[in-house]
């Protein structure tokens, strides 16, 4: 049997539905589906399978679909138009939120309400579960879909995404609260019904995660690189954007592609890889030693070998005992960032790599570039400013492309 388990995360949801949109594609069949908060909901509308109704509120989603807030609110915040002239309007939101000790989640309340359909998800032959909190008897709630009261599922689902800024309702005489702060991704719950295999797809929000380390139980995880946005994000721009990243990282996982923030259908040899990177020119490397404030002294070959692919390891956040494929495919991936290249592709290393060369040499950086003189500690910089010196490094590396050799 397989088994789905999917993360809370409030706005972050549209992930999962992109992830949907890839099982689909690979025609993955899930025996049993677990869940909390948001997880819960998108959980409900898979056992239904109703993909398209799914798709259509995510990819449409509007902050005013879940609570009773004003979608101006939303956009001068997420776009730092706040001004003497609007302000006010965030301060009656706010005189709003205190006065009615939450914000009213009603519209949310509705969307379940409209979507959910008790009877499918019942007469289902899948198993489904997902986890609440009770306030009032101050005891989590992991229960699965026939241990609920009949016409109660939209209610438990809902006291499963009940955040702690929402006011506060109460299901059969009990107040309850988001399932996140007892277990956000429950794949115990399928374990407890005999699942051996189960994909989880995170959406790394805040909440607490049990350790699961069973006896014969494998784990794929599915999880973002790149950032999801606030779980309060419920802007379509946003979600739309993580329906694709929920959508190409599933399929990466899947199919084994390479990569982080890129997908890559191609692998890289060690040998092809080192060779690569032993192929910098003298003036890339003393370039780099001056960015990294290195020594001087050491011959090249060890400045770059002993010196600068630690440093990028560091800077890329890759792990300490990584391959030097890996560290091929993570400065690919930097240039393609600093070039601002479409991650919402499936590439060849070759192909990404000429792409973020020919974009560079179209563009007015190559052109007008001036050396920029860094002066704080270089340990520091690690620490505090990896952006900036990454940015840095692929100015440096694609000035010099004619040593970019795949």
């Amino acid at each position: 049997m397989l088994g789905l388990t999917l993360e809370g995360g409030g706005a972050k949801g549209a992930y999962q539905i992109g992830a949907w949109q890839a099982f689909r594609q690979l025609g993955l069949e899930f025996q049993g589906i677990t869940g909390t908060s948001v997880g819960a909901l998108n959980g409900a509308l898979m056992i239904q399978e109703d993909f398209d109704t799914a798709y259509g509120i995510w990819h449409d989603i509007t902050p005013h679909m879940v609570m009773d807030v004003d979608d101006r609110i939303y956009e001068m915040l997420s776009g730092n138009q706040l001004n003497n002239i609007n302000i006010h309007l965030l301060f009656e939101e706010i005189r709003k939120f205190i006065k009615g000790f939450g914000f009213d989640a009603r519209p949310l309340e509705k969307l379940i309400k409209e979507t959910v359909n008790e009877e499918k998800i019942v007469q289902s032959n899948k198993e489904f579960g997902f986890v609440t909190v009770s306030l009032t008897d101050f005891k989590p709630l992991e229960i699965y879909k026939e241990e609920i009261p009949a016409g109660k599922i939209v209610d438990y689902l809902m006291a499963s995404s009940y955040l702690p800024i929402f006011k506060s309702r109460k299901l059969d005489g009990k107040k309850f609260l988001d399932g996140s702060f007892y277990n956000n991704l429950p794949i115990d719950m399928l374990y407890n019904k005999g699942y051996k295999k189960v994909i989880a797809v995170r959406l790394l929000s805040r909440g607490r995660v049990k350790k699961i380390q069973e006896e014969g139980l494998e784990v794929i995880y599915i999880q973002p690189y790149r950032d999801l946005g606030g779980v309060m994000d419920f802007t379509k721009k946003r979600a739309q954007y993580n329906i694709k990243l929920g959508y190409f990282d599933t399929i990466k996982v899947l199919k084994g592609l390479k990569g982080r923030k890129y997908y890559f259908k191609d692998d890289l040899t060690e040998e092809d890889a080192l060779k690569l990177l032993a192929g910098w020119g003298e003036k890339v490397v003393k370039e780099l030693g001056r960015l990294y404030h290195l020594p001087p002294t050491k011959p090249l070959n060890r400045l770059l070998l002993e010196e600068i692919i630690p440093k990028w390891v560091l800077l890329m956040d890759l792990e300490e005992n990584c391959s030097y494929g890996e560290i091929v495919i993570g400065l690919v991936e930097t240039l393609a960032e600093y070039n601002a290249i479409n991650p919402f592709h499936i590439y060849t290393l070759k192909g990404l790599l000429r792409k973020s060369i020919s974009t560079y040499c179209k563009s007015k950086k190559g052109k007008e570039h001036k050396q920029k003189g860094i002066l704080l500690n270089a340990d520091f910089l690690l620490k505090i400013n990896k952006e900036k010196l990454l940015e840095e490094t692929a100015e440096i590396l694609l000035r010099n492309h004619e040593n970019l050799l795949l």
